[in-house]
């Protein structure tokens, strides 16, 4: 069922330019300054679209759980940053939605009104999209051709082309029509960068904001965060992955196996990608950590009456991996490997090559037990 909605325009664009060619008739009425009404075909917009997801880790075990799979996400995302907008279900969607929802999920969104035979709009368009694809995600360029959508055209009044609006926060709150120069047209995507709140506001610098709240402790935090980032269809993977990471901090593994679980069904493509590993090698770990057996203080004391007791040694570094203790567990795998590699068909080994997929290969443990690994099989 149609319904009306307000679409507001700033008074004092940003500036107008003589180069550009009279769009055909697509419009009943010229753009005008100041606020303005039009009647839309998709409803009303409501007030703010944003998702609220800081009910801490339970939630966000649950938001990740229910969101759909990559190929569906994709097909209705707003978060991707340069859209074909095709219907005006797309429209509300793609622009007056995800201008009113904060990054990195949504953001300004810079509306490119074009049209096939527009000579202008073919010079125009490319230098958007570098400018918006230079961005990093913190602004949205959404490609309307007024001659699939005239009804667009008509509501937004558009009297030539091209013509670039800014929306943010559901409002046109700037616009420019024409063939601007290059710096111009650096400086209105520049203004809708700073609308949304800087660089920082991307999807990774998100993901690199989820990780150090995780490194440092606070679990709710990262998972909340993680979480809102599953809304990014690219980014879907990473930030599973890094829900699995706080769950396994949050003693769920039930919730951690789940999340891995969703990976490989419907991130294929991505479990290559070093987050993504290590995500999956850490819950592996969690699995694997044995139940029961003897105490560290007992197993110290059966390597002190034989220090060739590479099964006692293999359990006290199993131990210590359950405890957080990784350097001590990687040293006493290694020495396993130093004495005995062929050692129960490379057990120490293959739990080595998991623990540094656990902790990625930028990790200074790593890095440092990686090589000496090198070292002790070249041997």
């Amino acid at each position: 069922m149609a319904g009306r909605v307000s679409v507001t325009r700033q008074a004092g664009g940003f500036g107008e330019s003589s180069t550009y060619v009279t769009a055909r008739p697509v419009s009943q009425s010229t753009a005008c300054a100041g606020k303005r009404e039009a009647v839309w075909p998709s409803g009303p917009i409501p007030s703010s679209t944003a998702s609220n997801r800081s009910g801490g880790a339970d939630s966000a075990w649950e938001a990740a759980a229910a969101a759909p799979p990559p190929a569906a996400a994709a097909a209705t995302s707003t978060t991707l940053p340069i859209v074909e907008v095709r219907s005006p279900q797309d429209f509300d969607d793609l622009c007056v939605r995800a201008s009113a929802t904060p990054p990195p999920v949504g953001g300004p969104v810079i509306l490119d009104l074009y049209a096939d035979w527009c000579g202008p709009c073919k010079q125009l368009t490319p230098k958007l999209e570098a400018l918006v694809t230079a961005a990093g995600g913190t602004v949205r360029l959404a490609k309307v051709n007024v001659d699939n959508l005239p009804e667009i055209a008509q509501a937004l009044q558009v009297a030539s082309l091209p013509t670039v609006m800014l929306l943010h926060g559901g409002k046109i709150v700037d616009s420019f029509k024409g063939v601007l120069p290059d710096d111009k047209v650096k400086e209105f995507v520049d203004k809708a960068v700073a609308l949304a709140g800087g660089p920082d506001a991307s999807g990774p610098k998100a993901l690199e904001e989820a990780a150090a709240l995780l490194e440092g402790g606070d679990i709710p935090a990262a998972a909340a965060k993680y979480a809102e980032i599953c809304a990014l269809p690219e980014l879907a993977a990473a930030a599973k992955a890094g829900l699995a990471l706080c769950a396994l901090q949050d003693d769920q593994l039930s919730a951690a196996q789940d999340l891995v679980a969703d990976l490989t069904k419907n991130h294929a493509a991505d479990l290559e990608a070093p987050p993504v590993r290590k995500a999956i090698a850490a819950v592996a770990l969690a699995v694997d950590a044995p139940e029961g057996g003897r105490p560290v203080s007992e197993l110290r004391l059966a390597l002190e009456a034989d220090r060739d007791d590479h099964a006692a040694r293999y359990e006290l570094a199993q131990r210590l991996l359950v405890s957080g203790e990784q350097a001590d567990a990687i040293d006493e795998l290694l020495l396993i490997v130093r004495r005995d590699k062929a050692w129960s068909d490379g057990a120490a080994r293959l739990l080595l090559l998991k623990v540094f997929d656990a902790l990625g290969s930028g990790h200074e443990l790593t890095k440092k037990g990686r090589r000496r690994l090198s070292n002790f099989l070249n041997i």
